[in-house]
């Protein structure tokens, strides 16, 4: 297992624990409890978890928002196929919305067989990698830079979207609620995400089976917002009578 990796398998641990012992974390693993130091310090550092005497415990108030390169290595296959299938939904000539998320940037690897696409993004990471398709314009959001997500966000990035029309958006969330539809952990995120929702056709929400009832403390859309799921592993009745009762057509795309 990658460092990054661990670490984020970490963090899942302590939502759900709130304390662990660092000789528990380090059985878990298999590795020296000086590895496990080296990963919970490099987390302290990140304001995400307060280390104790022989343990560490989440920090209060840290439904904590992981790192961008935490969350690049988290559920990477399951990304990778939900992008896949998204991607399967992109016409020719279509003009489509990416948010910011690690999960919609991995679109960008499979339009390489799109003609005439236009995407329309505040997703630095995302602009990168599509400067290499010559079949893809390109439409950089301006705005503020959002160092934690690398994305452009506030009152410019919005203006600006309000500027375009697109047939779709592709876009992700810190989690799902049942009571409370997408959710995130940062505002200036969900604002973009939500003028977007306010100038496209079609809401495609992309979200792996991790995010099904993992809190966040500001809503994006509800569900009846939304039309699209895509998703790596069906989700329990529930869920899927809620999906249901929204008129959300649920793509699964569990191997």
């Amino acid at each position: 297992m990658f460092t990054l990796e661990r670490q984020n398998e970490i963090m899942e641990i302590l939502k759900k624990n709130k304390f662990i012992s660092i000789n528990e974390l380090a059985k878990r693993f298999y590795i020296s409890t000086a590895s496990i130091r080296r990963d919970l310090e490099k987390l302290e550092q990140q304001g995400l978890v307060k280390r104790t005497y022989g343990g560490v415990m989440l920090v209060e108030g840290v439904h904590a928002e992981i790192p961008l390169v935490v969350r690049e290595a988290e559920q990477k296959n399951a990304k990778m196929k939900i992008a896949q299938a998204a991607a399967s939904l992109i016409r020719n000539q279509d003009t489509v919305f990416f948010d910011s998320s690690t999960t919609t940037r991995q679109i960008c690897g499979f339009l390489g067989d799109k003609s005439n696409l236009t995407v329309i993004t505040n997703g630095i990471r995302a602009i990168s990698a599509l400067a290499e398709y010559d079949n893809v314009a390109v439409y950089g959001i301006s705005g503020k830079l959002r160092h934690h997500s690398l994305s452009m966000v506030g009152s410019q990035a919005e203006s600006f979207v309000r500027d375009f029309w697109a047939s779709k958006l592709f876009f992700s969330c810190t989690g799902l609620s049942m009571s409370h539809g997408a959710m995130d952990y940062s505002d200036a995120e969900a604002e973009v995400r939500k003028t977007m929702m306010n100038v496209c056709q079609k809401k495609i929400l992309l979200v792996d089976h991790t995010k099904l009832e993992r809190p966040a403390f500001y809503r994006i859309c509800s569900f009846s917002d939304i039309d699209t799921v895509i998703t790596d592993k069906k989700p329990n009745e529930k869920w899927e009578q809620l999906f249901m009762q929204n008129n959300i057509k649920l793509i699964c795309v569990e191997s």
